[in-house]
């Protein structure tokens, strides 16, 4: 093929698109595509071509004559509207602009669709997988008296927050010590173990050692094949009871990849309470608000984001894609089920 040839085939846009029909990311790759262009050549096509409840938008945008590149272009606007009806349709009108004013219209349209939000004043916490953030807003001029004291340093800023004889907080009994890490932890060898606490935070087991714990604090046992058995206190149950369980079973978000603490997420029904599910603890498991939500409760029924269960006890989360089930939470060690 020529390169004439090439810019040509590039020039069909919505024609060439439609050419990967029945095809798969191998088959592409086979032709000769690089990985990525495979990958993206695929979501064109489920786009312009593939199910959607906005056929009519689909059908208008079906009908452009831009090339690849232009098509590409417009996808990389979209992405960034907040809501599949909005997107769609700055989707079509796209597909019929010029393509030199692609870019102008979409970051118009973009300003009307995504206003900045307003910044509120408050105190937030940003979790990273090491170090966590502070954010503080407010207005300029009560940020500056704070800052006027700092001089950039963490030792510095934390002097400030427990002057004056204010004590930092006890940290409470809820972390998470297996049989075998409490013997480490006991022989002295606990300096490398690391321990979750169920607010997502972390700590040593020399930390551990060394903590102020609070007077009454949980502990929890866990059977390796039944899962979790029971929580004690050293007063009276909570009616938080199963809750705090299933907060050390699963310090944070029991979905892959999440960083919010058990003290934020909800509990989530493993089988859904509307199908008979039962409101104990081996039918429950911690997810943050987003990821309770996409959550596929029936384990019969399309799996198009993934879902919890439990594996021989532990928690698990189940793929949308073929693959073994991933180990959530204490038992995360491990990795994948086998």
């Amino acid at each position: 093929m020529s390169i004439r040839d090439y810019f040509s085939q590039r020039a069909r846009g919505v024609g060439l698109i439609g050419e990967a029909q029945g095809l798969s990311k191998a088959d592409l790759v086979a032709m000769g595509a690089e990985p990525d262009e495979a990958d993206q050549m695929l979501a064109l096509y489920r786009i312009y071509f593939g199910e959607t409840t906005f056929t009519g938008f689909q059908r208008t945008a079906r009908q452009s004559a831009h090339g690849l590149a232009a098509l590409q272009r417009i996808e990389r606007h979209v992405r960034r509207v907040r809501g599949e009806r909005k997107a769609w349709r700055l989707r079509a009108e796209l597909c019929h602009v010029a393509p030199g004013d692609i870019d102008r219209i979409a970051r118009a349209r973009l300003a009307e669709l995504n206003p900045p939000r307003k910044e509120e004043d408050g105190v937030k916490i940003r979790r990273g997988k090491g170090k966590w953030k502070l954010v503080i807003t407010g207005d300029s001029k009560d940020i500056a008296d704070v800052f006027e004291h700092q001089d950039g340093s963490l030792e510095t800023f934390l002097d400030g927050c427990f002057a004056a004889g204010t004590q930092r907080p006890e940290v409470t009994t809820n972390v998470i010590v297996t049989l075998d890490e409490l013997d480490q932890i006991t022989r002295g060898e606990g300096d490398e173990l690391v321990l979750k606490l169920t607010n997502g935070a972390t700590m040593t087991g020399a930390e551990y050692l060394s903590a102020r714990l609070s007077a009454h604090g949980f502990a929890a046992i866990f059977h390796p094949v039944e899962g979790p058995v029971d929580l004690m206190r050293s007063e009276r149950f909570a009616n938080g009871k199963q809750r705090h369980l299933c907060s050390l079973e699963n310090p944070t978000c029991a979905w892959p990849g999440c960083n919010c603490p058990a003290t934020e997420s909800q509990v989530h029904h493993i089988t859904a309470f509307k199908d008979g599910g039962l409101t104990n603890v081996r039918n429950l498991v911690m997810l943050c608000p987003y990821h309770n939500g996409i959550n596929a409760d029936d384990p019969e029924g399309p799996n198009p984001r993934g879902r919890m269960d439990r594996v021989l006890g532990a928690t698990a989360w189940i793929p949308p894609y073929p693959g073994a089930p991933v180990l959530t939470g204490i038992y995360a060690k491990g990795g994948t089920a086998a």
